[in-house]
């Protein structure tokens, strides 16, 4: 068995968001648990966090009543991270004449937000309301890896803007 001592944000730390802290924390736990088992996972090899919710792990514990203040924060900023750039790419896609060089950039951002309100926020949304991680090591890897993908796609989009303007 793989251990990581992993106890940061969302997946397996304490506060249900957490989401750069747990992508962060997720990608390092994966690359180096990929390093030990030879660049792949076995099926009775996990990738374990430092305890899990509430076990100690290094981080504070959140009451049921900050978890759902965190679960509702996370579900306005889904929903409306999800309507508002499904706004922004179906105008993109209808206005033929918003598609300029420096649109396309902010198409790509706008996407990668999209991804990331579609596959990210909603399993920390679901782990805030149930006070734990729900899809176990193997999926806190995945959403980890995930959201930096997604993350760094936009930083990137948001890199080229800026150099464009200038």
């Amino acid at each position: 068995m793989l251990v990581s001592n992993v106890s940061l944000g969302g997946c397996a730390g304490s506060s249900g968001g957490g989401d750069a802290l747990c992508s962060a924390a997720a990608a390092a736990a994966a690359a180096a648990a990929a390093a030990a088992a030879g660049g792949h996972l076995e099926e009775d090899e996990e990738v374990v966090g430092g305890g899990g919710w509430g076990s100690g792990g290094g981080g504070a514990t959140l009451t049921p009543t900050g978890h759902l203040v965190v679960a509702v924060c996370l579900g306005v900023i889904g929903t409306l991270g999800l309507l508002n750039n499904l706004l922004v790419v179906a105008l993109f896609c209808r206005h033929k004449t918003l598609r300029t060089p420096i649109n396309v950039l902010l198409i790509n951002i706008s996407v990668s937000d999209l991804l990331v309100c579609v596959l990210g926020t909603p399993f920390s949304f679901a782990a805030s309301t149930q006070g734990r991680w729900l899809i176990g090591p193997r999926g806190c890897v995945w959403y980890g890896f995930a959201n930096t993908l997604f993350g760094k796609a936009r930083g990137g989009g948001g890199m080229l803007g800026y150099a464009a303007e200038y």
